[in-house]
């Protein structure tokens, strides 16, 4: 009777510690698709800007950029940054007026990002620029 009820035991708890496991496959609970923020990094070239200083030396404005590479799938090609307060680190030999197209382009911040197996509709990534790095265009 013993043996029973020991063979019981390890059968219950076998169940117990598999159920839950089965159960996580493929589900994604609710807390996990709030999206949260997560470092961001680009780089590409300068197609055109319009940056304004403020008295703290941060600058304001936008970025056009042809991204060439973005980590955490974030969208390449043409995109517009806005700048908000952004460190912006103009580097040798960069006009700070009008940095010329073509320059070098570094783009570091956040952006919001979904869990893996949320559902993706209706939600458009947000990206906050923190700071800019432009260096001249390589010379050929």
């Amino acid at each position: 009777m013993k043996k029973v009820a020991v063979l019981g035991a390890f059968a219950a708890l076998a169940l117990a510690l598999v159920a839950p496991a089965q159960a996580k496959v493929g589900y994604a609970p609710a807390k996990a698709c709030t999206p949260r923020s997560v470092g961001y990094n680009a780089t590409g070239t300068l197609v055109a800007s319009s940056l304004t200083a403020d008295a703290n030396g941060r600058y304001n404005g936008t970025l056009d950029v042809n991204v060439t590479r973005a980590n955490h799938k974030a969208p390449t090609g043409a995109q517009t940054y806005t700048l908000v307060a952004a460190r912006v680190k103009f580097h040798k030999g960069v006009d700070v007026q009008s940095p010329a197209p073509g320059s070098r382009v570094k783009v570091h911040g956040k952006i919001t990002k979904l869990g893996k197996h949320c559902s993706t509709e209706g939600f458009t990534p947000v990206i906050t620029v923190k700071k800019v790095d432009i260096r001249q265009p390589k010379q050929k």
